[in-house]
């Protein structure tokens, strides 16, 4: 049963993540530099690949400039 919220919210910070990455007009590379993470990092978690830890996506809403749980929230 938790393995389906965890797909949903990994579907939901991947969408989340690509859009506001995209709004700001940042290439994924940029973020992750930005954020210090790895490229690859950044299109994994896009892709529902990766599973990222709080510290990465406290890195990642710092520059994305949004409240960390603002990555995790569906926006339905």
């Amino acid at each position: 049963m938790w393995k389906k919220e965890l797909d949903r919210r990994k579907a939901v910070l991947a969408t989340n993540i690509k859009a506001l990455r995209l709004e700001m007009g940042l290439a994924q590379e940029r973020l992750a530099l930005e954020a210090g993470v790895d490229r690859t990092l950044v299109s994994k978690i896009e892709r529902q690949i990766a599973n990222p830890s709080l510290e990465i996506l406290v890195k990642l809403a710092v520059i994305l400039k949004i409240p960390v749980t603002t990555l995790l929230t569906d926006k339905k």
